[in-house]
C-alpha cells in the first residue's frame, strides 16, 4: 500500500502553523498588532524563546512585519497554512549544543593533549584578534569547539558536534539572527565576540586543569550566554529596547 515519510514537526513549526492558521481565518486581521510574546507565551503553554522562533518563521514566510519599536504586525493572509521547514530553530540548536557540546567537554578533559591545548589557545587568540579589527570570528569560533570535540577521542560526539554547526551555518532563520546583530553592532559600534573569548579561556583553563565538571559547566555557560544573547537581539528587532541587549550581553 501507498506510504508516506512520517515527519517530525518542531514545536515552534506547530506554533508558526497555529498563528497561521488564525491569520487566515480572520481572527487577526491584516495590518493588527498580535498579542505580545509573553501572552502568546502563557496562551499557547511554550516558552518565550519558542515564541521568538516562530515569530522568525512567520517573518521568513512574509506573514508577519516585524516593526522595530512597536511590535509584531499581520501581513497579507497567507496563501497556505503551514510554514516551510527552516530545520532546528536557533534556541532549539543552542540548547543541544549546551548539552551535547556540554559533555564533550567533560569526556575532552579526561584525554585532552598538549598538542590540543596549544591549538585551543592558538584558534582563541586568533579570534581575539579578530574581534579587536571588528573582523567575523566564525571560522575561529568553529576550529576552537572542533577541538574540543576532536579532543574527546570519540568519533561519533565529533561528528554530532560537526553536524551542529552544519545546521547552523545553511539555516536562514540563524542567519536573519545574525544579521539583527550586525545591525546592532553598526548602530552600537558593539561586539559580543570578547565575550566569547573569554568563555573561550576558561573553558581552556578547566580542560588544562583536567577539571571535567568545570570545563562542561563553563561550555554550558558560555552557550547558555549566547542564547540570552540571540534572545536578547531578536527581542530588540521588536521592542527597539537597546538596555536590555546591553545589560544581557554583558552577563
Amino acid at each position: 500500500m501507498p506510504v508516506e515519510p512520517i515527519k517530525v514537526r518542531r514545536l515552534y513549526q506547530e506554533v508558526a502553523d497555529q498563528l497561521l492558521r488564525l491569520i487566515a481565518t480572520g481572527e487577526f486581521k491584516v495590518g493588527e498588532r498580535l498579542p505580545s510574546e509573553r501572552e502568546l507565551a502563557v496562551s499557547l503553554q511554550v516558552s518565550r524563546p519558542t515564541i521568538r522562533e516562530a515569530m522568525i518563521a512567520l517573518e521568513l514566510a512574509a506573514a508577519v512585519q516585524i516593526r522595530s519599536g512597536a511590535g509584531v504586525f499581520v501581513c497579507e493572509p497567507p496563501s497556505q497554512q503551514s510554514t516551510a521547514d527552516a530545520g532546528p530553530g536557533p534556541f532549539e540548536l543552542l540548547e543541544a549544543r549546551a548539552h551535547i557540546e556540554g559533555e564533550a567537554a567533560a569526556l575532552a578533559a579526561q584525554r585532552i593533549d598538549e598538542v590540543e591545548l596549544r591549538a585551543l589557545r592558538k584558534a582563541n587568540e586568533t579570534m581575539n584578534g579578530l574581534a579587536d579589527a571588528r573582523a567575523s570570528t566564525e571560522e575561529a569560533d568553529r576550529e576552537f569547539h572542533q577541538i574540543v570535540a576532536r579532543a574527546t577521542r570519540n568519533s561519533a560526539m565529533a561528528a554530532a558536534v560537526e553536524q551542529l554547526w552544519e545546521f547552523r551555518a545553511r539555516m536562514p532563520m540563524w542567519q536573519g539572527l545574525h544579521e539583527t546583530i550586525r545591525e546592532i553592532k553598526k548602530r552600537r559600534d558593539w561586539s559580543d565576540d570578547h565575550h566569547a573569548v573569554l568563555d573561550h579561556r576558561e573553558i581552556t583553563e578547566a580542560l588544562a586543569a583536567r577539571d571535567a565538571g568545570g570545563a562542561r559547566e563553563a561550555m554550558r555557560a558560555h552557550l547558555e550566554r549566547v542564547s540570552g544573547v540571540l534572545l536578547a537581539a531578536s527581542e530588540l528587532k521588536i521592542l527597539d529596547l537597546d538596555h536590555q541587549f546591553e545589560n544581557l550581553s554583558q552577563e
